[in-house]
């Protein structure tokens, strides 16, 4: 199926239609779209995401979250699927952008950045339902679609397929939570579902082929389960033991904001050097990413309620 898709006439328009984008590159632009990119990359989901759940709109949170992971458990499904090389592995000669070749490991289609950007940003539309968001959301997309085709990472059907799966996510996760219900008994229902389903991806994705991307997919795989598996552990603690109401004055909230993504970040970082001296396996990456998940939902709320006794004590 792969060798069909890459060897035909359809692939090679599309493979030219990257090298006259890249014909129209300049240093200028290339920083430019490098930077647009990175709106599109795990990071800023977890950074609006974790805000969303934290300060606004909890019961929303856990629906987000779960869009994402589904969203990522969907996208690692159809890179195993269909193994279609990078651009720059199909034609040697064609050049990228440097700067985007980190972030662009594993199998090329579909591309998870512009799925993250219709996920994250249309998501936020629709929770906003103001004509300004669907139109910031529509050019957030557009532009970070743009982008991975300028730095030369991703085809247009990378590109075009991604917002396809992005909006029937968004659909589906809609269409499940409207009948199920928000909240975290609904949400663990959701994830324990998708986590058992993230253990036949591991499964599949260790029966891959060996390649250059095999370990991106395996490790992929891995991190997906222990995110999903962490956000349900965290939110059934939560829920238990803290019930906090997301609500507080707003320099409390940029208090919460900023020390509770400066853990998250230490956590991703900090465990990557701990785990990878202990051994290299990708289920090291379950491990960093259930920590992760489930400290941003089940531990760090716990001090919301000592920000919630000072707030009230200025009052």
């Amino acid at each position: 199926m792969t060798e069909a898709i890459t060897q035909s006439g359809f692939f090679a328009w599309m493979m030219q239609m990257l090298r006259d984008i890249a014909e129209t590159r300049t240093p200028f632009f290339d920083g430019i779209m490098s930077r647009v990119t990175v709106l599109g990359e795990e990071m800023a989901f977890i950074v609006i995401g974790l805000i969303l759940f934290w300060c606004i709109d909890k019961r929303f949170g856990y629906r987000f979250l779960f869009m994402y992971v589904a969203g990522n458990f969907v996208n690692q499904l159809l890179k195993a699927i269909f193994m279609i090389p990078r651009p720059w592995v199909i034609d040697p000669d064609f050049k990228i952008v440097e700067a985007a070749r980190e972030g662009a490991s594993g199998w090329s289609f579909p591309s998870g950045h512009t799925q993250n950007a219709l996920l994250l940003y249309g998501g936020l539309s629709r929770r906003v339902k103001k004509w300004w968001g669907y139109l910031i959301a529509a050019l957030l997309i557009v532009l970070i679609g743009y982008s991975r085709m300028y730095l030369g990472v991703h085809t247009l059907l990378d590109v075009g397929v991604s917002l396809i799966t992005g909006l029937l996510l968004i659909a589906f996760t809609e269409a499940l939570f409207n009948r199920i219900g928000d909240g975290v008994k609904p949400f663990a229902i959701a994830c324990a579902v998708l986590a058992a389903l993230c253990i036949g991806l591991i499964i599949f994705a260790k029966k891959l082929p060996m390649s250059e991307t095999y370990n991106d997919q395996v490790k992929g795989a891995f991190m997906l389960f222990g995110t999903t598996f962490g956000l349900l552990a965290g939110g059934v603690v939560e829920k238990r033991f803290i019930d906090f109401d997301p609500r507080s004055k707003w320099w409390v909230q940029i208090i919460k904001a900023v020390v509770g993504l400066a853990l998250v970040l230490a956590i991703r970082v900090g465990l990557k050097k701990l785990l990878g001296l202990i051994s290299q396996d990708a289920s090291m990456d379950a491990i960093r990413y259930f920590a992760m998940s489930f400290f941003a939902l089940g531990v760090y709320p716990l001090f919301f309620k000592l920000f919630r006794k000072r707030d009230k004590a200025r009052e």
